[in-house]
């Protein structure tokens, strides 16, 4: 996804399941499209992650590994706040430190 809002999560530990990522963007019971490496949607080892509210297309958060080893996420969204607050958000849970100012690579 072309994206001017990217942040990096550089040494996360274990994430949030992919349905808690979607309930803290969009609320409880939201309606998302998702595709990423989660053998289940409790998993916390992903590392590919992409979520679409179907009711807007237009917002998409989308996230895949910068690298494996060290593990950095590359945190890219449709909208900077919300990739703001889905990088947050799984910082609170998983640790790492978070870069902003990212430019896409």
């Amino acid at each position: 996804m072309p994206s001017a809002h990217t942040l990096l999560l550089h040494h996360p530990g274990p994430r949030p399941g992919f349905c808690r990522v979607a309930e803290h963007l969009w609320g409880a019971g939201c309606n998302v499209d998702s595709d990423g490496d989660s053998r289940t949607p409790d998993d916390e080892q992903w590392t590919e992650l992409t979520l679409r509210l179907r009711d807007s297309s237009e917002q998409r958060l989308d996230i895949d590994p910068l690298s494996q080893a060290p593990l950095v996420l590359r945190i890219r969204a449709s909208e900077a706040e919300l990739g703001t607050r889905a990088a947050h958000f799984i910082q609170s849970v998983a640790g790492g430190i978070l870069q902003t100012h990212v430019t896409d690579r």
